[in-house]
């Protein structure tokens, strides 16, 4: 298990190579207070090993649980990244003259002008969290990008969705023209592109409005980012895009009906994105296991096990739905497909095309 800082260095040098991380490169490295330590050194030895050119940003803040801020999305202010590469010059530069970027930040850079920054001048990104164990094990491969990329296609190709479970899920989605696509496969070598390492899955947005039906969250499903293995089956019931009930016993139940009532915003009820995961060497006890660690490991594991369906409720960017109030929701067992065809049949990938390489 890596756990020393020259393990660590050969573990983020295999990374950065995977990225195509050049010598003539600048590479900058993002934390802040409440980051891994061991990470923010073995990421800066492991560039200036490939000879690139390392600095280091350290942004203030700290991870901000996902609620609101006074009960209200209106009364909260902007996160402390946003504040500061808004009012920072030099972060700001940072961030713009890059050529790749590593998000060690506990805050997060995915939905924060950091990130948008980065991107729009055609720098690639990574953002690094989970614990070496996990990084260890479910390190990126070309044949996960590739059925990744394949798995993007077939979404892109497609009409409409569907997905069923013996439990009792049936929903429908239209995935429309040129829908937005979130391909993840742990490493990026793209201009422009972010990626989390690791992660394996791909997920889209469908048409907004478009989702309707019922998903029941079974025994055993997960409830990200609170970390909990339901109990007892959830069933919400969707209607053109929207959560009109949600009906079922015990505390998960509670936690998610008030969850989304906190906000007192209607689109915190929005269905957000669908897809499914593909990583064969993902492990869904992994948030069970590492509870009784008291190491912070979140979710990567069960949105990338193989063969699960996730979606997902709140914010679109794509259609101007910018609320913070958002959930994930790995799911087992459930039959996943695309214009009649099936590629996850109970939880298990059946496209060939999709399939690993063993």
């Amino acid at each position: 298990m890596a756990k020393t800082i020259p393990q660590l260095t050969e573990l983020f040098k295999r990374e950065l190579e995977m990225c195509d991380v050049t010598p003539d490169e600048t590479v900058l490295v993002v934390s802040q207070a409440e980051s891994r330590e061991p990470y923010i050194e073995a990421f800066k030895n492991a560039a200036e090993v490939i000879g690139s050119t390392v600095s280091h940003l350290e942004l203030p803040g700290l991870k901000h649980p996902m609620f609101p801020y006074g009960g209200s999305p209106d009364s909260m202010p902007l996160s402390d990244v946003d504040e500061h590469i808004q009012n920072d010059p030099a972060a700001r530069g940072a961030l713009e003259n890059s050529d790749f970027v590593v998000d060690l930040t506990a805050e997060g850079l995915i939905h924060t002008k950091a990130r948008t920054l980065t991107l729009e001048n055609g720098a690639r990104m990574i953002s690094c969290w989970e614990p070496a164990s996990i990084l260890e094990q479910m390190f990126p491969r070309e044949d996960l990008r590739e059925r990744v990329e394949t798995a993007e296609q077939m979404v892109i190709d497609a009409d409409e969705m569907r997905v069923t479970s013996k439990a009792g899920t049936d929903v429908t989605v239209e995935v429309g023209q040129d829908p937005p696509t979130v391909p993840q496969y742990g490493y990026t070598d793209e201009p422009g592109r972010w990626d989390h390492f690791v992660s394996g899955f791909i997920a889209f947005y469908p048409v907004d409005g478009s989702q309707n039906g019922k998903i029941v969250l079974d025994a055993g499903d997960v409830i990200l980012p609170l970390r909990r293995y339901v109990d007892n089956p959830i069933e919400f019931t969707l209607e053109d895009g929207f959560i009109t009930d949600i009906d079922g016993d015990g505390a998960d139940c509670a936690l998610i009906e008030s969850y989304l009532e906190m906000w007192d915003d209607e689109d915190a009820y929005a269905a957000s994105h669908f897809g499914w995961g593909m990583d064969e060497t993902a492990s869904w006890e992994n948030i069970a296991a590492y509870a009784t660690t008291g190491v912070d490991a979140r979710g990567t594991n069960n949105r990338s096990q193989i063969g699960n369906f996730m979606w997902s409720t709140g914010p679109n960017r794509f259609v101007g739905r910018d609320t913070r109030a958002h959930l994930d929701f790995p799911m087992r067992n459930c039959t996943v497909s695309l214009d009649g065809e099936v590629v996850v049949e109970d939880g298990d990938v059946v496209d060939s095309r999709l399939t690993p390489n063993r």
